[in-house]
């Protein structure tokens, strides 16, 4: 049989689409220590003072020196993105300035301390966003962190350390990573450089000494980095194997893997393989290779059963399909770069090891694999020698008896077919039409009819053809020879062509199961609701494996969503609803063809992610009486394993949407509050100190005094009034709740009206408006553009000097009609033009007062009556504020009437 030596080619697809993704996307090179001190910002800098030499365009982002002499030294002659001044609480706060890296766009980017959470109300809540949205951008990322930052790393390290852990990383960031570099240097060393003062000043040093910084923690600290570093250097090495076509092994660590079949004594093996990973402290694989032999159910069952037990023990279970269990055995050992196997001691069986050139063991031996190989003794029946019937028993029904049944009529037809033209042809040319009989049922039956066939047909050439007739004895030497020749090649032909066969069928599985993940992938990136993915992928497994699957998601409060029906569940009774619970809680799946509350009517499988459970997925079988084999079980487990890191990455989404929704809410808040009481204390502060002059009874006689207190409530409770207005305007346009009361107005009366009304607040501007000669009617709400109106006068009036001039035009453009508000002030900034209308956006650096909700109110009071608002600066200074109304046709007014 051929060796098929090539690259695994799933792995192969990953490792291009990967080199891809880098291509396209920035590359990020971690720095990684044990703690603070080991010198990760220095080799940070120093790597990237390197590619400065080299000519690359590198730039500071952001580092902490904490004082420390050599690192300020090494931050010199590097440029540096200026950090953003945020003010959080009272305090000035220095920030990493994204959108300015973004802008400027370098080669490559140097980000300190990755754990680092960003001020309230920055764009991503942690650096380390931060830096995705950079990479995103296709700039390289040079970053540094501890160990204990790592949010798998947290727990244990929390237990050494007995300090709590708020900032952490997801593990994700390592695998984005192209390179992880470990900074590494004694324990001893460190505490000598913290007495120095090179790792922290003052008293932090001194509370450090007390706390964290101790020989055993800093040990413990530091080989937990040095096992994660050693990780990743596997896993990277790993995917370089997956790809190679080369046949030796890398031998670079210890890795075991144990061949587990539907024997009883398998459980043995596994046991033993755990032993020895462990005393090893090595990772280790159970390999079940199917050879396309039915099971019965007691097979089927024990199968199962010794898979699930190398689950509970850690392996990492394979199933594959092959004919040739040795050649399935090392194609693995290649792809996992495996240095030891564990086999059972094989009892011999002759016939089977003649067919299939050996038992495992001698194959595994003979062919030079480079691994060591362990033996198991087995016990009792495990180690009597097989009978005959036991031999052939081996090659029992593939295909069903209806197959043999078919296989015999074959051979019975074959054989009338030679009495009737042996006369033409000869008795030798009869054991050519056997031979093709034999290869024909080679074709569908399986390697035991095979063998039937191929002795039968021998059987009755001889007897009925071969000279002598009706006897087995052959008198001629040749037709002897030609008829043990028959055997051989009907036994060779009609056994590769059955392993031919089979080789397609397991290609054609192979194809159907990559299909069927491919979809559940495609359906999962195509969906835009969760319920959208779920109801595909349920009905799709269910179609392949014919069952009734569904999904129950995890509710806020951690517990499944019995009661809430979606199209993707299944209805369970109490007794499932309670085994999904436990799969839920316990992270183990159970129920139906598992050990554990196996009377279940159903699998229930925990949709596990990166870092939760988020719900259960429900396998109920429409035939409970076989068991899934191990391929599609594992077809099974793969989508389920996909399903959960999706779903949990949908919720990570809710809830960062939630989270900067609440953000957004929190940050309007504190505006609103800031804006809305700055502008409501200036006219409260009047009405009160007028109310405290009036008390004062030589005051409150004097008429003109009174007067001018008056005037001057007036005035302040216009301005209360204007504020309240605002607010209660802009509520009702962000619920939908304002209606607008359209009625036909001449919009010149409402110019005058307003200007009118805006007197005192316009005393020391002027105010020039173009009345147009005709009149022309307006389909308006006349309180609310009076409003609108008066907003945008008010506003030029504020950002306006003193005795400057206010002009309005009014003109009828095609089927608009245009009001153009110009002003002779400043002018907007250009980068605050297309910010003017949103909601509490003021110009920086205008005068106090104001809410910044004028300008939006207008703009939405605009909108409601179908119309548009613009502003352009004017030349050669001034603004100008456009609005444009639809000018519907006028209406009959009949003669002598006023409107």
């Amino acid at each position: 049989m051929i060796q098929d030596d090539r690259p695994n080619p799933d792995a192969l697809l990953s490792a291009l689409t990967e080199q891809e993704n880098k291509e396209r996307k920035g590359q990020l090179r971690i720095f990684l220590g044990m703690a603070a001190g080991v010198g990760k910002t220095y080799a940070m800098l120093r790597a990237a003072h390197q590619k400065l030499r080299e000519g690359v365009d590198v730039v500071v982002g952001v580092v902490e020196t904490h004082g420390r002499s050599e690192t300020v030294a090494l931050t010199e002659g590097l440029p540096e993105i200026a950090r953003r001044k945020v003010d959080y609480r009272g305090t000035i706060l220095d920030e990493m300035d994204l959108d300015e890296i973004l802008r400027r766009k370098p080669e490559l980017v140097v980000v300190d301390e990755l754990a680092h959470t960003n001020v309230s109300g920055s764009r991503h809540e942690k650096r380390y966003q931060d830096v995705l949205e950079i990479l995103d951008a296709g700039i390289h990322v040079y970053t540094a962190f501890n160990v204990q930052h790592l949010e798998s790393r947290k727990d244990a390290v929390e237990a050494i350390t007995g300090i709590s852990i708020r900032e952490t990383v997801p593990d994700s960031i390592l695998e984005r990573a192209s390179l992880v570099e470990l900074v590494d240097i004694a324990p001893s060393e460190l505490l000598k450089r913290l007495k120095e003062g090179k790792v922290y000043l003052g008293d932090k040093a001194e509370r450090a000494a007390q706390n964290f910084f101790k020989e055993d923690k800093l040990t413990a600290l530091r080989e937990i980095a040095l096992r994660m570093t050693a990780e990743r250097v596997d896993q990277d090495l790993q995917k370089f194997v997956s790809v190679r076509s080369e046949k030796n092994l890398w031998q670079t660590n210890e890795r075991l893997l144990v061949a587990i079949s539907h024997s009883p004594y398998s459980e043995k093996l596994i046991r033993a393989t755990r032993r020895l990973a462990y005393n090893l402290e090595a990772p280790w694989v159970a390999l079940h290779v199917d050879t396309g032999i039915t099971l019965n159910d007691a097979d089927q069952s024990q199968l199962a059963k010794n898979l699930n037990l190398a689950r509970e023990l850690k392996a990492e279970v394979i199933t594959t399909t092959e004919v040739d269990v040795p050649s399935a055995v090392k194609r693995v050992c290649r792809q996992k770069n495996v240095t030891q196997v564990v086999v059972g001691r094989p009892t011999r069986r002759w016939f089977r090891d003649i067919v299939e050139r050996g038992n495992l063991l001698e194959r595994l031996v003979q062919e030079s694999l480079e691994v060591d190989v362990h033996i198991i003794r087995q016990e009792g029946a495990a180690l009597a020698r097989p009978g005959l019937i036991d031999e052939l028993s081996y090659y029992r029904t593939r295909t069903g008896v209806t197959k043999y049944w078919y296989s015999l009529c074959i051979i019975l037809g074959t054989a009338l077919a030679g009495l009737f033209i042996e006369h033409y042809i000869g008795y030798r040319a009869v054991g050519f039409l056997f031979l093709l009989a034999v290869i024909g049922i080679g074709m569908f039956g399986s390697m035991g009819a095979v063998i039937l066939c191929a002795f039968l047909s021998g059987f009755i050439w001889d007897y009925f053809f071969i000279p002598p007739k009706m006897t087995f004895a052959i008198s001629n030497t040749e037709d002897f020879l030609m008829c043990t020749a028959y055997l051989v090649v009907a036994l060779i032909t009609g056994f590769l062509t059955n392993r031919i066969r089979f080789h397609e069928k397991v290609i054609r599985e192979r194809e159907e199961r990559t299909n069927v993940l491919y979809e559940v992938l495609q359906d999962i990136a195509n969906a835009t609701e969760k319920s959208d993915f779920l109801s595909k992928v349920t009905a799709r497994v269910g179609n392949l494996l014919n069952a009734d699957c569904g999904v129950i998601l995890r509710s806020p409060l951690g517990k499944l969503e019995f009661a809430e029906a979606r199209e993707y569940s299944i209805q369970l009774n109490e007794k499932d609803q309670a085994v999904a619970q436990w799969s839920f809680e316990n992270k183990k799946m159970a129920g139906w063809s598992t050990e554990t509350l196996s009377q279940a009517n159903a699998l229930f499988l925990p949709l596990k992610g990166s870092a939760e459970t988020v719900g259960v997925f429900i396998f109920q079988p429409k035939k409970k009486s076989r068991k899934l084999d191990p391929e599609k079980e594992s077809l099974l487990f793969s989508i389920v394993r996909q399903l959960g890191v999706s779903i949990e990455r949908h919720f990570l989404t809710k809830r960062l949407a939630e989270n900067q929704r609440l953000k957004d809410s929190e940050e309007l808040h504190q505006t609103l509050l800031n804006s809305v009481s700055h502008e409501m204390r200036t006219p409260l502060t009047a009405i009160l100190g007028a109310a405290s002059a009036l008390e004062n009874e030589t005051l409150a006689a004097n008429p003109k005094y009174v007067q001018e207190v008056a005037s001057g409530l007036h005035e302040a409770g216009d301005r209360l009034n204007r504020v309240i207005e605002n607010l209660l305007d802009m509520s009702r346009l962000n619920s939908g709740v304002l209606s607008l009361k359209l009625e036909w107005h001449d919009f010149n009366d409402l110019l005058g009206v307003v200007v009118k009304k805006l007197e005192k607040p316009l005393v020391n501007h002027k105010i020039k408006i173009n009345f147009l000669d005709d009149v022309v009617l307006l389909k308006i709400d006349y309180r609310l553009m009076e409003h609108a109106i008066s907003n945008i006068i008010l506003n030029a009036a504020m950002y306006t000097p003193g005795g400057t001039e206010i002009k309005i035009t009014q003109r009828k453009q095609d089927t608009n009609f245009v009001i153009e508000i110009a002003d002779t002030g400043p002018g907007i900034p250009e980068d605050s033009l297309n910010k003017i209308f949103d909601k509490f956006y003021r110009v920086p650096g205008s005068p106090t007062g104001g809410t910044g909700l004028g300008l939006s109110i207008v703009k939405s009071i605009v909108e409601l009556h179908k119309g548009s608002i613009s502003v352009h600066n004017n030349r050669p200074h001034g603004a100008c504020f456009t609005i444009e109304l639809p000018l519907e046709a006028q209406p009959e007014v009949p003669e002598g009437e006023n409107l």
